[in-house]
């Protein structure tokens, strides 16, 4: 899917260097956003050919976009894991009887590529699955429970006191695609990661990619957020 024209590439890259020419780069994409607002160019599928091409502040695509050919965005081909479709690792130990008092949720002040109900209980999307609306190539996704659309940030709330096994049949019971295989092992390391992060926190997640002896592996990854400022 042609994103950028090779004649848009040159016009973005002209409006940004005269802005930078006046008032100097301030190492965001405002520029940019700027220019892409102005002629109806989608922020996220910008920011996957930014991304892809070094281009992360308006400087830097200015040096790094390549002026001489359309760019389009590749679609992704992500198998999905049968066996062990949220790639939770296979050297997490499972904590059989513990209990857990919080989980993540959607929250509305989060915008970043939010499309969830305000307050959804968040479950990370299983590596591969398509979400059902747009977001960025290069960020994974939670979807919400009621919806099962897709957000990038979830907020630390305090639930009723449960284990893994409960939690992964509640999951389970929703009836949802995304979260059928939502095993008790996936359930444990999800809360794992959550409970000693304190009420009101934002959370993301990520498939990390290790190489090693064995060839690379996908490993998911929940963690927690900081914004700048």
């Amino acid at each position: 899917m042609t994103i950028l024209t090779e004649k848009q590439v040159t016009e973005l890259c002209v409006f940004i260097e005269k802005r930078i020419e006046k008032n100097g780069c301030d190492h965001s994409l405002r520029n940019t956003f700027e220019w892409a607002e102005n002629n109806g160019i989608d922020k996220d599928d910008l920011i996957d050919i930014l991304e892809s091409n070094g281009g992360f502040c308006d400087c830097e695509v200015t040096y790094n976009l390549p002026e001489d050919c359309d760019l389009e965005i590749e679609p992704e081909n992500k198998e999905l894991d049968s066996k062990n479709p949220f790639k939770t690792s296979l050297l997490y130990q499972q904590s059989e009887n513990k209990i857990y008092t919080r989980a993540l949720f959607s929250d509305s002040e989060y915008s970043h590529n939010n499309y969830t109900k305000d307050g959804e209980l968040l479950i990370p999307a299983p590596y591969g699955f398509k979400p059902k609306k747009r977001v960025r190539n290069s960020m994974h996704f939670f979807n919400g429970t009621e919806t099962e659309l897709p957000t990038e940030i979830g907020v630390v709330k305090e639930i009723e006191p449960i284990n893994g096994r409960d939690f992964a049949k509640m999951v389970r019971d929703l009836k949802l695609k995304s979260l059928a295989k939502f095993s008790e092992r996936d359930a444990d390391y999800y809360l794992s990661r959550i409970e000693k992060v304190d009420i009101g926190k934002p959370m993301g997640m990520h498939f990390m990619e290790k190489t090693g002896i064995g060839g690379t592996k996908i490993e998911l990854r929940i963690h927690k957020v900081i914004f700048r400022k």
